[in-house]
């Protein structure tokens, strides 16, 4: 099981995790497409969309949460 921190690579949470790419989505992070998400963090993705990795790991618990089956997550 994937633990989710603000150094895990995005590529890892959604290949983990497909459903993040609507997440990502909804935040404008085109995740889904972008060839960053093969080599960035959380954390560098909060900080190139000008985003706190704190509140974007919150609201991505918040959103795996809410799916059929939860995942365990720390900072």
């Amino acid at each position: 099981m994937l633990v989710i921190n603000k150094d895990t690579p995005i590529n890892a949470i959604i290949s983990a995790h497909p459903e993040t790419i609507r997440f990502f989505g909804d935040l404008k992070m085109s995740c889904g497409e972008c060839f960053a998400v093969n080599f960035d963090t959380l954390e560098n993705g909060a900080l190139m969309h000008g985003m706190d990795v704190n509140n974007l790991l919150l609201k991505l618990t918040e959103f795996l949460q809410s799916l059929p089956a939860s995942v365990p997550t720390r900072n």
